[in-house]
């Protein structure tokens, strides 16, 4: 089963066991749009899964626990714990946090762009000319031009 068929199949199951008509998620999504998630044959949006969620009085994260699950054809509560494990072990790299971080706006590129200046910058002041630069630190000449400090 696709993963789009995998969720709505645990939508329609999370609705019928709450005892509501596509007609009583109708503030949410209409019936035709319902259905057709229900059916495998339309995405949803995010913003769109979890008011459907709260209209199922169900988490929609623990929703897509439930997909995963199914799709990877492991016992639910199985795979919760290795979900759990998952997450601590991603708080302990730092790849997940409690805390807003900042920095993360700036991007890939943007982490790489300041410290290719700061490079080209410390190593202009130790006075190696562009070429040098461009060959020590495996940049092209136009981005050495970039942060290449004027006189």
């Amino acid at each position: 089963m696709e993963y789009l068929e995998t969720l709505g199949q645990v939508l329609r199951e999370t609705r019928v066991a709450a005892g509501l008509s596509r007609e009583d998620c109708s503030q949410v999504l209409n019936r035709d749009h319902l259905a057709k998630v229900e059916q495998g044959r339309q995405a949803i949006s995010v913003v769109k899964l979890k008011g459907l969620c709260d209209c199922l009085g169900v988490s929609h994260s623990l929703v897509l626990v439930v997909v995963e699950s199914r799709l990877a054809e492991i016992e639910l509560k199985t795979y919760r714990t290795f979900q759990n494990e998952e997450f601590d072990r991603h708080l302990a790299d730092g790849m997940l946090s409690n805390d807003v971080n900042f920095a993360a706006r700036q991007g890939v590129r943007g982490k790489r762009a300041k410290d290719n200046r700061k490079a080209v910058e410390t190593l202009q002041a130790q006075s190696f000319t562009k070429m040098e630069v461009v060959r020590k630190l495996n940049l092209s000449r136009s981005t050495v031009d970039r942060y290449w400090l004027k006189p």
